[in-house]
């Protein structure tokens, strides 16, 4: 009795405590997530990483600028003669100029390097909303496993309130003479495990909310109470039929996703860097052509340094003879990347038709778990009916009701889980088919 009464103080204060809790949404607990989730950071990083080499790209075709200035001063000591009775000699100079060099072809060089920096400054943005989509999920999937332990912790809590009451009417009957002293005594043992049951739904409830505090990264010794009405509003309205009907046609579900998931687009730009990468490396046979040109002054001092102005202009080309088989090692090592890059498009076509798949299976299978759930939920509430009240008439044992009892406890449980599994099975659906995007 000590037992009960201290898990019913503790659920109390569990109670009592969630009233003055902070609630924590969904739509919160997602966008906590993208802004401090290392992965997500780690990702946008790389984007603003590639945005800031494609400014560097664009660079290639502008001309490059320099000024230089220097001022000084030198002299000589020497045996001083008749006619320079010093020994000493000294002189200034002062100069400053300005200089200019423009590339005008370099084998397509900068053409290929400005491609490519395009390519993955595009390909790191989709990666970021791959990362997204992915934190995204496991935040949804975290957060229904709090409120699916919450159902589950009221469904233990509810059963333990019928297990003591039951043990009390059992224990009056057995005053009375109506009942054996052995029912008292499997009542006690059936009530001490459901006793157990509360404790360790307690348990799995608060290490699946630290689970989700931790992957927020928040205070995970703050207490929150994790509400959704657009869950509820879910598992309110789970409509298969529209569903069904919406994923009947598979191969137009996988050119939807060849459409629409950034992992496969981020493997098509991939594929095109290789690409680039190859033409680069091939530019090394070409000959490179430039123009400069360059304006200047110089003078003994400053305030001469306007005395001799000189300018020039020049057009060099250089052409690559013999570099050690460097650009030949590097063409077939870029061509050998690119044929992969290749195989990689294939593999990631194959990925998203393997993903779709397996989440129209995995879909399927959590409809077909929770309408199975409601029928075995009404089965099982009709036999604890039945078999409560042959118990009290006497017509049945207590071994009867409990096992009654346990099963419909076990139908509640399935029930609220296969809830939130097909509810986590339609997020990866739509994930999968490439149409969330945050």
């Amino acid at each position: 009795m000590k037992k009960i009464l201290t898990i019913a103080l503790i659920s109390l204060v569990f109670i009592g405590a969630g009233q003055a809790q902070e609630t924590l949404t969904l739509q919160q607990s997602i966008q906590t997530a993208l802004d401090k989730n290392i992965d997500v950071i780690r990702s946008r990083n790389s984007l603003q990483i590639s945005e800031s080499n494609l400014t560097a790209a664009v660079g290639d075709f502008l001309p490059t600028l320099s000024a230089s200035a220097s001022v000084g001063r030198n002299g000589s000591s020497f045996d001083p003669t008749l006619f320079v009775p010093s020994g000493v000699s000294a002189n200034g100079s002062a100069s400053a100029g300005l200089n200019a060099n423009v590339t005008l072809f370099d084998g397509f060089r900068n053409i290929s390097s400005y491609n490519r920096a395009s390519s993955s400054a595009d390909a790191a943005a989709l990666n970021f909303a791959k990362q997204k989509q992915t934190t995204v999920l496991v935040v949804q999937q975290a957060y229904l496993t709090v409120l699916r332990n919450e159902q589950l912790l009221k469904v233990s809590q509810e059963n333990l309130k019928r297990s003591q009451q039951q043990l009390s009417r059992i224990e009056e009957s057995n005053k009375v003479g109506a009942v054996a002293k052995a029912d008292v005594y499997r009542q006690q043992v059936q009530t001490a495990n459901d006793e157990l049951s509360l404790i360790n739904a307690q348990s799995n409830y608060d290490n699946s909310k630290q689970d989700l505090l931790f992957l927020l990264g928040l205070d995970v010794t703050r207490d929150y109470n994790f509400v959704d009405a657009t869950v509820l509003q879910q598992l309110e309205n789970l409509n298969f039929d529209s569903l069904q009907q919406e994923y009947a046609d598979y191969n137009k579900l996988v050119q939807e996703a060849l459409e629409a998931r950034p992992d496969y687009k981020a493997s098509l730009l991939a594929r095109d860097v290789s690409a680039n990468d190859l033409t680069i490396a091939r530019s090394g046979h070409y000959p490179t052509l430039s123009l400069g040109a360059g304006y200047g002054m110089s003078g003994d001092g400053l305030g001469t340094i306007s005395d001799t102005k000189t300018w020039n202009w020049r057009l060099s080309l250089s052409v690559p003879i013999f570099n050690g088989f460097q650009t030949s090692t590097a063409s077939q090592n870029s061509a050998l990347n690119f044929e992969l890059a290749e195989q990689q498009v294939e593999e990631a076509k194959r990925r998203v038709a393997k993903d779709v798949r397996s989440a129209l299976l995995s879909l399927e299978s959590a409809r077909k778990r929770y309408d199975v759930s409601l029928k075995n939920l009404r089965s099982a509430e009709e036999d604890r009916r039945i078999a409560e009240e042959r118990y009290n008439l006497g017509s049945n044992t207590l071994l009867d009701l409990l096992v009654a009892t346990a099963n419909y406890t076990s139908a509640i449980s399935n029930k609220v889980s296969s809830s939130y599994d097909f509810i986590y099975a339609k997020l990866q659906y739509r994930i999968a088919v490439g149409r969330e995007k945050f």
